[in-house]
C-alpha cells in the first residue's frame, strides 16, 4: 500500500477558489451566494481527469477557472487514478499525520465495476460551507470540522470520467481522516469529545446537501464510511438553561386566616343548600304520588253506584232491578222428578 509523505500530501492539497452556478440575493444590503454542490464537483472531476492523464500519482487539483464572478467557495481537492485490481489487492492510503485524507483498505471494488477509477477527495474548508449554507448539521448539533467528500469516477477505456461509481468494501470499511479537530467548537459547544461526537452522512440532491444519518466515530479524528459520499463530524450543542422564575410571595397570616373562615362558611352553606334540595325533591315525589292516588279514586267513583243490602250485619252491593225473570219452559220436568 503506497503511503505519500506528509510534505508531499500537504503540497498536493491546494487551496482553490471556485465560482459557479450562483445567484445574488439582497439581504439587509448584503449579497448572498447560492452554490450548487453538484456543479462544483463536476468542475473538480473534469480538472482531475485532465491532470491524471499524465500521471498515476496522487495530485492536487487546483481550480483556476471561474465560470462566473458571483461568489467564492474554498475547496481543497486531490485525486488519484488506480486500477481496480490494485485497489482490490493493495488499497489506497492517502493520509498523513494531523492532516485530512482517506484510506481505502484492500478488498474494495468499484460498483458498478470499472477497470480504472479516479478517486477524488474534497474538503469544503471555507466560504459558505463554514457558515452552514452548503452543509447544515443535524438539529441540536454543530459541525466541528470541514465536510469531506470521497468520490470515484469510471475512467476505463472510452469513458471520460463522467460516470460516478461507488466503492464497495468487502472487508474493512473505508476510513476518512478529518485531521486536527478544535478542542472547543463554535456556537457554544463543549470541548471536543470523540466519544460524544457523531459522524454525519450527507445526501446531495439537486445540488443541495441534507444530513441523513449519524454514527459514532472510529477514533479521535476518523470516521468509517460505507463508501463514496459526503461526511462530516458534529458535536452536540449545549442546551439553553431554563429561565428561573421568582417564587410566588406568600400571603400574610391575616389573609390566610380570613381565607379559612370563608372556606368554612362556604362549606356550611353548601351543606344547607344540598339538604334543602333533597327535602324539596322528597316532598315533590310524595305530592305526585298522592295526586295520582286521588285521581284514581275519582275515576273509580265516576258512573252509577250499585245499591247495597244488609246480609247478617254486612252490607253488600245489590242490583236495584232484575232485567230477566226466570220462567219454566213447557215440557220441562219438575226438579223433584228428575
Amino acid at each position: 500500500m503506497a503511503v505519500p509523505s506528509s510534505s508531499l500530501l500537504s503540497s498536493l492539497l491546494l487551496l482553490a477558489l471556485l465560482l459557479h452556478h450562483c445567484s445574488a440575493a439582497q439581504d439587509h444590503g448584503s449579497a448572498a451566494v447560492i452554490v450548487n454542490i453538484s456543479s462544483l464537483e463536476d468542475v473538480v472531476r473534469d480538472r482531475a481527469f485532465e491532470l491524471l492523464h499524465r500521471t498515476d500519482k496522487l495530485v492536487g487539483v487546483p481550480l483556476t477557472a471561474c465560470p462566473s464572478p458571483c461568489g467564492l467557495v474554498e475547496v481543497q481537492a486531490s485525486a488519484l487514478r488506480v486500477r481496480s485490481s490494485s485497489l482490490w489487492a493493495d488499497g489506497v492510503n492517502a493520509t498523513a499525520a494531523d492532516t485530512a485524507g482517506f484510506t481505502v483498505p484492500p478488498r474494495v471494488v468499484p460498483s458498478p465495476f470499472a477497470r480504472r477509477v479516479d478517486v477524488v477527495f474534497e474538503r469544503f474548508v471555507g466560504g459558505n460551507s463554514s457558515s452552514g449554507a452548503l452543509f447544515a448539521a443535524p438539529p441540536g448539533y454543530a459541525l466541528a470540522a470541514p465536510v469531506a467528500a470521497l468520490l470515484a469516477y469510471d475512467v476505463s477505456t472510452g469513458n471520460n470520467g463522467s460516470r460516478a461509481v461507488g466503492l464497495r468494501a468487502l472487508g474493512a470499511p473505508v476510513r476518512l481522516e478529518f485531521g486536527y479537530l478544535a478542542p472547543a467548537a463554535a456556537n457554544g459547544t463543549p470541548p471536543f469529545n470523540a466519544t460524544a461526537a457523531r459522524c454525519v452522512t450527507f445526501a446531495v440532491d439537486s445540488g443541495k446537501a441534507k444530513a441523513v444519518a449519524t454514527h459514532a466515530m472510529a477514533s479521535d479524528t476518523a470516521c468509517t464510511v460505507t463508501g463514496t459520499g459526503h461526511y462530516g463530524v458534529a458535536v452536540r450543542l449545549q442546551p439553553t438553561p431554563p429561565s428561573l422564575t421568582p417564587p410566588t410571595p406568600q400571603p400574610p397570616a391575616a389573609v390566610r386566616e380570613r381565607w379559612w373562615a370563608w372556606m368554612a362558611v362556604a362549606g356550611v352553606g353548601g351543606v344547607v343548600v344540598v339538604g334543602f334540595l333533597a327535602a324539596t325533591v322528597v316532598a315533590a315525589v310524595r305530592w305526585s304520588r298522592r295526586r295520582r292516588r286521588e285521581e284514581m279514586d275519582l275515576r273509580a267513583l265516576a258512573g252509577e253506584e250499585l245499591g247495597r243490602m244488609a246480609v247478617r250485619g254486612s252490607r253488600m252491593p245489590a242490583a236495584k232491578m232484575v232485567r230477566t225473570r226466570p220462567e219454566l219452559e213447557d215440557g220441562s220436568p219438575m226438579a223433584w222428578r228428575r
